[in-house]
């Protein structure tokens, strides 16, 4: 009987070190992904400088600077969901579902009326050449990235209510989470390089 139970422990300690090396390697996927997307926003800020520096001054003779009012405010509301995307996370791990949800679907909607308002910035762009080229795609890139991070977070939410994570395991929730801190912080930086610098 001792030999018995021996094995069945043996056997549970290697499933649970199983576990604990899967979610090692998922996190080190997901730090290689963000460094790898990550290079793709650092292309366009190179090419923002680029384009700058073959320009007499910037924006370009005969371009308005972009006004500040709109993108200021949406960064804010990229802000305040960062903020809520964190209680996300942590009501999680507390066991605290119905929070969770509630957080969530506050992050999903300031992430709508982020997009929403970066639609609205990026009419405000005057077609004028390489300047509107830049800001556009930057901007055009960025929204993609809060489409995606907000569908990952609405499957991960629907994921929840439907009790597929506990305190103990909530993976998805952190990669999802992980993600859309990703996507303020790199809208801080375009939004520096856009209507700031």
């Amino acid at each position: 009987m001792t030999a018995n139970f021996a094995q069945m422990q043996t056997a549970f300690d290697h499933e649970q070190l199983q576990r604990e090396q899967a979610l090692k390697n998922a996190r080190l996927g997901l730090l290689l992904w963000r460094f790898a997307n990550g290079m793709a926003f650092v292309f366009f800020i190179f090419a923002n400088l680029l384009m700058r520096n073959v320009q007499p001054s910037w924006p370009p003779p005969g371009v308005e600077r972009l006004p500040i009012g709109l993108p200021l405010a949406i960064t804010l509301i990229i802000l305040l969901s960062g903020a809520a995307a964190s209680r996300v996370l942590k009501a999680v791990r507390a066991n605290e579902f119905g929070r969770a949800v509630r957080f969530g679907m506050a992050t999903l909607g300031l992430g709508g009326l982020f997009f929403v308002g970066l639609l609205a910035a990026g009419a405000q762009v005057t077609p004028s050449g390489a300047y509107s080229s830049i800001v556009w795609a930057m901007q055009f890139f960025h929204g993609l990235h809060v489409v995606v991070a907000s569908l990952l977070l609405g499957v991960v939410l629907l994921g929840v209510g439907r009790g597929r994570y506990s305190a103990e395991r909530h993976w998805g929730v952190e990669a999802s989470v992980v993600f859309w801190h990703f996507v303020d912080a790199m809208w801080i930086i375009f939004f520096l390089f856009i209507y700031v610098l």
